[in-house]
């Protein structure tokens, strides 16, 4: 029995060694082999995993004011003897307002301040010429304390009515009508008041090198309605600007005028955004109520945009 298992034996090392030789063969085992060592080093199954990228949501845009699809919704004070608005989309170019806001005029009174400002800084520039140091801080007295000598002075200094005639034609106002002599009474729909604003906005009023500083002063407007102290320091923060969400407002360059009158206070309030301008005209029986009233229509013109 011996020999024939000894037989046995060397046949299958030969057919062994045989298998071997054929190099399809060496890589199997070899890929088998490789594959037992990572099973056994391994341990247990792993679960497979997956990078996972977090992608921030992007912040929502800020609010700001849109034309409402009702104009006539918007609502004024049922005290006032006049009252009228007018909306000018600045990236569309479209305009909306009340019934009134093409033909309906008020007083601009303080108002204007903002063209005599830039008219006087555009014609300097224009002679080739640097505001001195005591001009520029005369000038942004008038803006931001509504300082009427200093508009008295600058008014005079363009030529009084050639001032507000140039405004009228600079700004392709259509209905505004020049008060001989007194820029307060300049007679001003809404509509040509937010022109006016566009005036001031897009570079015209007082030219491409000192619109900037203009809008940049408009911005810093300051004093309550209860700070009417004279004719040199009066309060213009208020209206328009206080209906705005702080993140808004604090882009917003403004101007308005206001005077008490037999038939109560004249007030406008102007605001200037970079997507759009809005006036709101008003003759009520206080300033305060006139200050509600701006307020009250830029609330009414908010749009928070969707995420």
């Amino acid at each position: 029995m011996r020999p024939r298992w000894v037989l046995a034996t060397c046949v299958a090392a030969v057919v062994g060694l045989a298998l071997l030789a054929v190099p399809s063969t060496r890589m199997a085992l070899a890929s088998l082999g490789s594959r037992s060592k990572a099973v056994a080093g391994a341990g247990p199954s792993q679960p497979e995993t997956r990078n996972v990228q977090i992608v921030a949501q992007a912040p929502p845009p800020p609010p700001t004011l849109r034309a409402p699809a009702s104009p006539g919704a918007v609502k004024g004070p049922g005290s006032a003897s006049f009252f009228g608005w007018a909306f000018l989309d600045r990236r569309s170019g479209t305009m909306t307002g009340s019934a009134n806001s093409g033909t309906g005029t008020n007083s601009t009174e303080s108002m204007v301040k903002a063209f005599i400002t830039g008219d006087y800084l555009r014609r300097l520039d224009a002679a080739g010429k640097s505001p001195s140091d005591t001009v520029l801080s005369e000038l942004t007295l008038m803006i931001i304390d509504s300082n009427d000598n200093m508009a008295e002075k600058y008014y005079e200094a363009g030529g009084s009515n050639a001032v507000m005639q140039r405004m009228i034609s600079m700004c392709g106002l259509t209905h505004t009508k020049i008060f001989p002599y007194w820029w307060a009474k300049t007679q001003m729909s809404p509509q040509d008041a937010v022109r006016y604003g566009l005036c001031v906005a897009n570079g015209t009023a007082a030219g491409p090198k000192w619109t900037p500083w203009l809008l940049e002063t408009m911005k810093h407007v300051r004093g309550g309605v209860n700070d009417q102290i004279s004719v040199t320091q009066q309060g213009g923060r208020w209206g328009i600007i206080d209906g705005l969400p702080p993140q808004l407002a604090s882009q917003v360059s403004i101007k308005n005028g206001w005077t008490v009158y037999g038939d109560g206070w004249h007030v406008n309030c102007l605001a200037i955004e970079q997507d759009w301008v809005l006036n709101v005209m008003v003759r009520i029986g206080s300033l305060q109520a006139a200050a509600n009233t701006c307020r009250s229509v830029a609330e009414q013109l908010i749009y928070n945009p969707d995420i």
